[in-house]
């Protein structure tokens, strides 16, 4: 077993003083060792909006089986799809194949749509914005939707876990209306995660129905980096 090595301290994200800490590999290790602390991380973060949003008297509206959010176009990096494309082969062989099916079942439909599927380019956020909304016109459910929640909750996408309303639920079937009321958060995880993982701090990203294709079309690198280092490039992304 790889030795790992654990650090805390305090930084300040919008004024908010937060206490982290992370555990990760000490040796070389690939990006994806950091992921369950960037995932408390974005609780984190999330839970201090929430606060904030509840102080000045609103309430998330979210709830386990309003799953409309869940037809939206999920942006995950390279080291989340490993990590999801390893829940999957970690499941029962039944309950795999019938997630698999759902995959191959979405990025069809995608493709049949006309829509690239691995989105737009980076930078081009008008583009982005119009992709998800087209995206979400499809009505892709997420394969990993299960009666209209999701059945990997606690090893969500970052992205998700930063994802949280105020408006009605109705709203969130009318994507790009102007409706949806999304909380705000102090910092973008996922996009700060893929940064500070990527090999030239670009945000590396795709679609979550892209997931599996990828990993299996793409040999996981060699390691290059120490855990602390990953933490370091991390916390200096997130400093940006």
């Amino acid at each position: 077993m790889q030795e790992t090595i654990t650090g805390s301290g305090q930084l300040k994200i919008n004024g908010e003083p937060m206490n982290i800490s992370f555990t990760v590999p000490k040796g070389l290790c690939l990006p994806e060792a950091l992921l369950p602390d960037a995932q408390r991380f974005a609780n984190q973060l999330t839970d201090v909006a929430v606060a904030r949003v509840e102080r000045s008297g609103h309430r998330i509206s979210c709830a386990k089986g309003c799953g409309a959010c869940c037809r939206q176009m999920v942006p995950i990096s390279p080291p989340e799809a490993r990590h999801l494309a390893a829940l999957v082969e970690a499941m029962p062989a039944a309950q795999a194949g019938e997630v698999r099916a759902r995959f191959k079942s979405a990025r069809e439909v995608v493709v049949a749509s006309g829509l690239p599927p691995h989105g737009p380019a980076e930078g081009d956020q008008a583009a982005y914005r119009a992709f998800g909304i087209s995206y979400f016109g499809l009505g892709v459910p997420c394969p990993f939707l299960v009666e209209e929640s999701c059945s990997i909750h606690p090893d969500r996408p970052l992205v998700c876990r930063e994802y949280l309303v105020t408006s009605p639920p109705a709203a969130c079937g009318a994507l790009g209306s102007g409706q949806v009321k999304q909380i705000p958060v102090p910092s973008r995880v996922w996009a700060v995660f893929s940064r500070s993982t990527s090999e030239d701090g670009g945000l590396a990203w795709m679609p979550l129905i892209e997931a599996l294709d990828y990993v299996a079309e793409t040999p996981a690198p060699e390691p290059v980096r120490t855990g602390p280092q990953y933490v370091e490039a991390l916390l200096k992304e997130l400093k940006k």
